[in-house]
């Protein structure tokens, strides 16, 4: 993975994050250093569908790049994440939230800086570095001020940028606050009980989430 990818605010691997998300089904990894750590991810956690950082949703990348899948199946790559970090990140998605497609197109001087000046690896790495700041959108589906006119007050996430202070607070939040005017999740919930049964079995984090994951237009 010692390529360009590796100069990128999405590419370090973060010990603390990594213990918190799933150091609860895996009690022995809040004993581990943080070298340890990551090497067990990347022998382990990687290949089993583990994200290395709060940026990168491993589950959702393999789901939605074939490309990634495939590699995956036919050995090329242990993970997704690897993937991405080979090649992926110039076209594909790394988050639900997050389109690099989307970025680009929406942001045209941003894919000036991103392909001629080399300052950025790819549209996420400017979003996470100063996009987010600037409040600009990397998603049709979370507006920087509509989230932040709708979420709770927390002294956690506060200071931080829209889409970091996403990052930062728990999965569930899209459930109870629009993170758009694309998307309310009460009238959704309403629509789709079977949208509210994934969450409540732990198929989906949220129900943003699995209106992404199973977005089919002609159906509404």
């Amino acid at each position: 993975m010692a390529n360009r990818a590796s100069e990128a605010l999405w590419y370090p691997f973060d010990a603390a994050w990594y213990r918190t998300e799933y150091g609860t089904i895996m009690d022995a990894l809040t004993s581990f250093s943080d070298r340890e750590l990551e090497h067990w991810y990347k022998t382990e956690g990687a290949p089993s569908g583990h994200s290395p950082n709060r940026y990168f949703n491993e589950e959702w990348y393999r789901m939605n790049c074939s490309e990634a899948a495939e590699a995956i199946a036919n050995g090329t790559c242990t993970s997704g994440f690897e993937h991405y970090c080979n090649g992926g990140y110039k076209h594909f998605s790394p988050h639900y939230l997050f389109s690099e497609r989307y970025y680009l197109k929406r942001y045209p001087d941003i894919a000036g800086q991103t392909q001629q000046s080399g300052k950025f690896v790819n549209g996420y790495d400017h979003f996470l570095r100063h996009g987010d700041t600037e409040k600009r959108s990397g998603h049709l589906f979370f507006d920087p001020d509509v989230y932040l006119k709708n979420k709770p007050s927390d002294l956690d996430t506060n200071s931080l940028t829209p889409f970091m202070s996403l990052l930062h607070s728990p999965v569930t939040l899209p459930n109870s606050i629009a993170l758009s005017d694309q998307f309310d999740p009460a009238w959704y919930g309403a629509l789709k009980p079977d949208a509210l049964m994934a969450v409540e079995y732990g198929f989906a984090p949220n129900v943003l989430y699995q209106f992404l994951s199973n977005f089919t237009p002609d159906r509404f």
